[in-house]
């Protein structure tokens, strides 16, 4: 049976209430479509009033948001759109400039929604400030087939995402961890395009962003980021800190532009660092970025009580093409492990292009890597300004497993079992690689 309801305000839009059953959770009965009228002082009470019903919105056409937020967050900003309630928010189903488009809005969707999951599909944002999505409460999460096309960076609030998943907005430490118990379940996303267009040197940009998640064996995250297509930012493309539980961190595929930011130092396109049990695998990451002490992969801790530990770096492909110019800093690496790292493993991945070094392990903020190894890599067409591993002073225990390349080994009780140590000219970049590459 469906019945609609004609809303007058400064236009007018439509408003359909359905009753048929929905398949994704049976708790939530009723849908709701709200069409945009691109009209802000219309559109964004249509679309909080049908969230605010709950169950099932569907939002059809062009919304604009481009109006002052009024909603509250948990760290003392406004949104635009508040979520406090278990939902599914769903764009109609068309590719390009055909899906429902929501322009503009500071923040446009806030998710505050302790204990219950919230859905966000198939939708375009347009030059969101400061996130597209924001989350700081929930129990089970899907963020899916959403495009977000540049972000807009607000002054004086810090980092730019477009998607943010976070307990704390200030990078999580023991002294100040965040609340991670109020996110939980299980969390995906996946399939999403995102272009931070735009950004600035002295602009934060990154792409997904998730800070302090999971505490307990009761409140536990299962996370995965997988499949979304990420450009154009200056700070990582992807970047998770503090996780209880697992994160899964695969088959995206990144290109991080030729801007990075001046404001933080070594930026890298994954970032995962301190507590959790992260797979990286079969991600695909052009890097492009200025910085000297940049890397495609980061894995570390800087606190000896959150030490990052059993990390898998596995069958990732990571270029790197910095400005031809550039002077490599003591960081610069393909994929990097550092500070308070043990018991990790980088396998089967393949780095090309130029940098320090394609795999490192480095001392860190007082932090030494033990017990990790470095399996079965690949570094044709790569040119290191020092070796295609580098292994700092200090560090122990080291296992290096059939191995073809140079390596500068600092480190104590380091094993290396070359199966092979063969080089041909073929296996360094040439001229033509690297044009084809940038």
């Amino acid at each position: 049976m469906l019945k609609s309801t004609v809303v007058t305000g400064c236009a007018m839009f439509l408003v359909l209430m359905t009753s048929a059953v929905r398949s994704a959770t049976p708790a939530l009965s009723q849908g709701t479509v709200v069409v945009g009228t691109g009209n802000p002082e219309v559109d964004v009470p249509a679309v909080q009033a049908a969230i605010d019903h709950g169950g099932e919105v569907v939002l059809k056409g062009h919304f604009s948001f481009d109006r002052s937020p009024t909603m509250p967050t948990a760290f003392g900003e406004l949104a635009t759109i508040r979520v406090w309630q278990a939902v599914e928010i769903a764009g109609a189903r068309a590719e390009g400039a055909g899906m429902t488009t929501i322009e503009g809005g500071m923040i446009p969707f806030y998710v505050e929604a302790p204990g219950v999951s919230v859905t966000i599909q198939h939708l375009r944002f347009i030059r969101p400030a400061r996130a597209g999505i924001q989350v700081s409460a929930v129990n089970g999460l899907r963020i899916f087939s959403c495009r977000f096309e540049g972000t807009v960076p607000v002054p004086g609030t810090g980092a730019t995402s477009a998607i943010s998943i976070v307990t704390t907005l200030q990078l999580p430490t023991p002294a100040q961890p965040g609340h991670a118990e109020n996110l939980s379940g299980r969390m995906t996303i996946a399939d999403n395009d995102i272009d931070a267009v735009g950004g600035t040197e002295r602009d934060n940009k990154l792409g997904i962003t998730i800070f302090s998640a999971g505490q307990t064996a009761e409140n536990e995250v299962d996370i995965y980021v997988t499949g979304n297509h990420i450009r154009n930012v200056t700070e990582p493309a992807i970047n998770l800190r503090r996780i209880g539980g697992r994160a899964h961190v695969e088959r995206n595929v990144i290109t991080t532009g030729p801007v990075s930011s001046q404001s933080t130092v070594r930026p890298e396109a994954i970032r995962v660092v301190n507590t959790g049990s992260y797979v990286i695998a079969h991600n695909s990451i052009k890097y492009q970025w200025p910085d000297p002490d940049g890397m495609g992969i980061g894995v570390f801790s800087q606190f000896a009580q959150w030490p990052m530990e059993h990390a898998v770096v596995l069958d990732n492909e990571v270029t790197m093409l910095p400005p031809e110019d550039t002077v490599f800093g003591t960081f610069s690496t393909g994929i990097d492990i550092r500070g308070f790292a043990l018991d990790n493993v980088v396998a089967n991945n393949r780095i090309r292009g130029r940098a320090r070094a394609a795999l490192a392990l480095d001392m860190f903020n007082g932090g030494i890597p033990g017990n990790n190894a470095f399996m079965l890599n690949r570094f044709d067409h790569f040119a290191a300004a020092r070796a295609d591993m580098f292994v700092d002073a200090g560090i122990t225990d080291t296992l290096i497993l059939g191995e073809k390349g140079t390596v500068e080994d600092h480190g104590i009780n380091t094993i290396d079992i070359p199966f092979y140590r063969d080089h041909s000219p073929s296996d360094k970049p040439d001229a033509e690689f690297i044009r084809h590459h940038r």
